[in-house]
């Protein structure tokens, strides 16, 4: 009997499981992770005004902030009511449902997809009153550039844009594009509100405008890192530490000082509801390059308070019937309590017056701090060394570098300085004219002679210019940097076979005697006495100073003559000494040839004056768009 061949069973088993649905369990999971590891951070907010900003407090706004910077934000404004805008693919499916977790609403759009429209819901949200929120560089990137949706949107919506930058460590950083930050449990939280900028109108150029939200977007995401940054942190601590060390020591040693120096250096001065622009100088030098800055502020009706170090300066206030005080000593205590009266809207720091404790004090209270004539040498540079990760830190927090030259630039950005916020634009002198010297002046001196004004001369340089004058047969008058010299070049002119009389004595009396030199021997009238000059020499040049201020003989369209050593003025220099208004020498026999060839040949005043004007409309240009970055100027048809 044939056997049956079996056929194989085959058998099917259903399955009751259900592959899960990580859409809506990102839901549920995100709430839990946000609100377990959020409870464990260490949060800092940190605001001009003190709390949070939003319509939850009085007042509407449209936040932005960073895409790779975003999850400690989710945490500090939940529950808030803030619609954010998210993308349309897969990844802001999961975005939105952790955002509704945490109690925020969204719009669905991006620049590549459903844009339009979503930009008009924002708009109308941000006009119902309601908060809205985006990140200016999503969702693709590039990172840290702002798009143009973010203006449209505040221009529709007519709400002030708030930018908000977080940091945290320790934190884990994402290789994707944005470097997304993941801050770790029990990590320490920072976050920064900027300042409200008004929204942008019709008539407002849109690069300009965007490139100003992205410069505070920068500035507040780098000073959330300044407070987070183990590094910088640490000389933080020292650097303060120092300060408060100092402060018993500082009160005592003020006791030796006027009642008002000594109230004023302890940071108690007159409480003002201005807000002004705090400008700070250290000497009279330093304030001089501040009064073109001072008129532009004043002339837009902006308040001032200027600061000085020295007693000369303090002086120098008072007779300019300025508002101001001398600064604060550098200790936190006495920081404080200045910001906390004078409230500014900003600082400006002219040339290198970086006091450190001053300057983070000012910082942490999300005050923005630019520097005006920028100005650092190789010395400074590497004096700077050891606190380099805390100076590169504060730098990067700034809203703007005003440097004189070139080289400047570069020792900034040695220093830790961002590039795209360093301008060159030469000295603010240029733009401060004290006029033309009185023809009564001339007539003075008593002589046939061309006159050789050689001015702010250094230890070193005297001789030169005396033996220079002889040889070319100028009538030189000498102006020395420091007063407390006087009776040391009186020396040295004497010496050099000359008979020389004070300015002071010669004016005060008119009848001197027989004189054949003069020496200026009083502060404030060397700017114009330079108009005198056939020629001007400029001091600190043929000594490694770096140069005095040649835009001062040069607005007197005066041909202007230097040492080798001019780096604080590479720029105007090197230009002028191609059209003959400018010579570079480095002895006195090439001093005494240049003199004699400009007994006859001296260039146009007008050219060597617009050379100068050139320059001043540079930096009115330069600081009109620095206020406006800063937000001190809130449009741009006020920086004309």
């Amino acid at each position: 009997m044939a056997q049956r061949k079996e056929q194989p069973v085959s058998c099917t088993v259903k399955s009751d499981m259900k592959t899960p649905d990580l859409i809506e369990l990102s839901r549920v999971l995100g709430k839990i992770f946000m609100r377990l590891i959020g409870s464990s951070w260490r949060v800092f907010y940190v605001s001009q005004r003190g709390m949070k900003t939003g319509h939850t407090r009085g007042r509407s706004v449209f936040f932005v902030f960073w895409h790779g910077r975003q999850l400690p934000l989710i945490h500090t404004h939940r529950n808030e009511g803030i619609t954010v805008l998210v993308s349309q693919n897969r990844d802001g499916e999961y975005v939105t449902n952790v955002l509704h977790s945490m109690g925020f609403s969204t719009i669905r759009g991006s620049s590549s997809k459903g844009g339009l429209r979503a930009l008009g819901e924002m708009a109308g949200k941000l006009r119902n009153g309601l908060d809205c929120a985006i990140t200016p560089d999503g969702p693709r990137g590039p990172a840290e550039k702002v798009k143009t949706g973010v203006a449209h949107i505040s221009r529709l919506g007519c709400r002030p844009v708030v930018s908000i930058g977080a940091s945290a460590w320790p934190a884990l950083h994402f290789s994707s594009w944005d470097s997304f930050e993941l801050p770790l449990p029990f990590a320490r939280v920072s976050v920064v509100e900027g300042r409200h900028f008004p929204a942008m109108i019709r008539g407002d150029d849109p690069d300009i405008w965007l490139d100003r939200i992205e410069r505070e977007l920068l500035r507040v995401t780098r000073s959330a890192d300044l407070l987070t940054s183990p590094s910088a942190r640490f000389l933080r601590l020292i650097v303060k530490s120092a300060g408060y060390i100092l402060h018993t020591p500082a009160i005592l040693a003020l006791k030796f000082r006027s009642s008002r120096e000594r109230r004023e250096r302890q940071g108690y001065v007159s409480e003002t509801n201005s807000n002004p622009v705090w400008l700070h100088g250290s000497s009279l030098g330093e304030l001089n390059g501040l009064l073109p800055f001072i008129s532009y502020l004043e002339e837009r009706r902006i308040p001032v308070w200027i600061t000085c170090f020295t007693p000369s300066g303090r002086l120098f206030l008072d007779r300019m019937n300025l508002p101001g005080s001398f600064s604060p000593l550098d200790t936190p205590l006495f920081a404080q309590r200045f910001i906390r009266r004078i409230k500014p809207r900003a600082l400006i720091i002219t040339e290198t017056e970086i006091w450190p404790n001053t300057i983070l004090e000012t910082l942490e209270s999300c005050i923005p701090c630019m520097i005006v004539n920028g100005r650092l040498s190789k010395r400074s540079l590497r004096g700077y060394r050891i606190f380099k990760p805390l100076l590169r830190r504060m730098l990067l927090c700034f809203s703007g570098i005003l440097a004189r030259s070139s080289k400047d630039a570069e020792y900034f950005e040695l220093l830790g300085a961002n590039p795209e916020s360093i301008t060159v634009t030469g000295d603010s002198k240029s733009c401060s004219d004290q006029g033309d010297a009185p023809l009564e002046w001339h007539n003075m001196l008593k002589t046939d002679l061309p006159v050789l004004v050689a001015g702010s001369t250094r230890r070193g340089e005297e001789e030169t210019i005396l033996k220079a004058s002889r040889n070319a047969g100028y009538f030189p008058v000498l102006a020395p940097r420091h007063l407390e010299r006087i009776d040391e070049v009186i020396g040295i002119m004497k010496n050099g076979g000359f008979s020389p009389v004070k300015w002071t004595e010669l004016a005060n009396s008119g009848d001197t005697g027989e004189y054949d030199s003069v020496l200026l021997d009083l502060h404030g009238i060397l700017s114009r006495f330079y108009g005198v000059g056939k020629a001007a020499f400029v001091g600190g040049t043929l000594v490694p100073v770096g140069g005095h201020n040649v835009l001062e003989p040069l607005m007197r369209g005066v041909p202007t003559i230097v040492g080798p050593h001019y780096e604080s003025f590479t720029t105007i220099i090197n230009e002028i000494s191609t059209s003959g208004a400018g010579h570079i020498i480095s002895s006195h026999e090439e001093l005494a040839n240049v003199l004699e060839e400009l007994k006859t040949d001296s260039p146009q005043k007008d050219f060597v004056r617009n050379s100068v004007a050139k320059n001043r409309n540079e930096v009115y240009d330069q600081f009109g768009l620095l206020l406006f970055r800063s937000g001190v100027i809130n449009h741009l048809e006020h920086i004309q």
